[in-house]
């Protein structure tokens, strides 16, 4: 199993992508999903570089990477995904910065990517959150966007795992403009059959729940990628609507008005976001300011 890698993107190195072949290193560096223009022009460099003269080009340091398993463990792991997406000889490693620890990796044989594997450490409620969404999403067919399917999910040494399918090892960008009313109200629809808890006020509506521009990819002119559906749920009305706005602007794309108008989601996000940023006091600078750039575009909930 392929054990070298480059860390990247440069800076942030969290990134660790396979350099024994040319399309395994472009599958790793489409994993990268940027939304400023510092790592949306590093990708494109990089990519340009690898594409012209092999994975040798990729800039970044070399880099090692072990997995946070006991040696049996890891093997028994690597056995149970087998079972899932059939042979993979290497892997793209992709480690959580943010809310939750855990990795993500993308698996290739030789060049191609045959899955994608989420996994936490147990009780991994997201995870199973996310799988039951991704069905329903299937069985929903929507018109306005794809997504990846499950494949299949299991336990391993504490942990708790996803297999889907991959998105397509090609370059990506964010949509242009705003999400239109139709993908907006096809997410509301497809997650129909999720639980409501009883604490849930009537009027709240099934939402995505990290509904941002690094979320929602557009490759050429196809329908774009939703991926990440871990933290569905309920919330207000127009809660999905409100993040991705209020994520451009964080990100130095203004779409509307900003403080956005006072609405129920805007306080709802607020109240989030100044959660979030309580229980984590360790995010590094970039992180903060995208944080700060969020309760900016929110502030308006202040006042309710």
């Amino acid at each position: 199993m392929e054990n070298n890698y480059k860390a990247f993107p440069p800076g942030w190195n969290n990134i660790r992508v396979p350099t024994h072949a040319k399309r395994a290193t472009l599958a790793g560096i489409a994993t990268y999903t940027p939304c400023v223009p510092k790592g949306i022009w590093g990708q494109r460099v990089a990519w340009g570089l690898v594409a012209l003269g092999g994975a040798r080009l990729l800039p970044g340091r070399t880099a090692t990477w072990e997995p946070p398993f006991e040696e049996d463990e890891w093997r028994e792991l690597l056995d149970q995904l087998r079972t899932v997406v059939g042979d993979f000889d290497s892997h793209t490693v992709y480690e959580r910065r943010r809310l939750r620890t855990g990795l993500m990796m993308l698996l290739l044989k030789g060049d191609q990517p045959v899955g994608f594997v989420k996994a936490r450490e147990l009780p991994g409620a997201d995870m199973i959150r996310e799988e039951r969404a991704l069905d329903m999403v299937e069985k929903a067919r929507p018109r306005t966007f794809d997504t990846p399917r499950a494949l299949g999910s299991g336990e391993v040494a504490g942990w708790r795992y996803l297999v889907t399918t991959a998105m397509p090892p090609r370059m990506h960008r964010m949509i242009e403009g705003r999400p239109g009313p139709e993908l907006l109200d096809e997410v509301t629809a497809a997650l129909g059959g999720l639980e409501r808890p009883d604490d849930v006020p009537d009027h709240w509506q099934p939402f995505h729940g990290d509904f941002t521009p690094w979320n929602l990819r557009q490759f050429g002119d196809g329908r774009p990628w939703l991926i990440d559906w871990e933290d569905c749920g309920y919330a207000p009305p127009g809660a999905d609507d409100t993040m991705y706005l209020a994520t451009a602007f964080a990100i130095g794309k203004t779409l509307a008005p900003i403080p956005l108008p006072a609405s129920e989601a805007v306080e709802y996000w607020w109240e989030e976001m100044n959660r979030r940023i309580r229980e984590k006091l360790d995010w590094g600078l970039e992180l903060r300011q995208l944080d700060h750039g969020l309760l900016e575009a929110l502030a308006a909930g202040e006042t309710k």
